[in-house]
């Protein structure tokens, strides 16, 4: 099977959450990492798995998350952002 990797950062200005985080993470730059594996089957075919790197005092962990959900947190993000500067 076939692996493509890709990765990304992501920038959060305010302090956020993900589903399987217990608490909220501090603001910073992460990075986004993306693992497509090739499916073996007569077709093009890829299984997706996303990961954010958290920072946990010097303890990196790669904690999995769907596209959806850290977009949603980052669109959430940004309009915390404009809403507090025009406040």
């Amino acid at each position: 099977m076939n692996t493509r990797s890709t990765s990304r950062t992501v920038t959060f200005q305010f302090a956020f959450t993900l589903p399987g985080m217990s608490e909220p993470h501090a603001p910073g730059t992460f990075e986004v990492r993306v693992d497509e594996e090739q499916l073996d089957v007569t077709w093009d075919a890829r299984r997706s798995t996303t990961r954010i790197m958290l920072d946990y005092s010097g303890r990196v962990e790669a904690l999995p998350v769907t596209a959806g959900d850290l977009e949603g947190s980052i669109l959430k993000d940004q309009r915390t952002h404009r809403d507090t500067r025009f406040s």
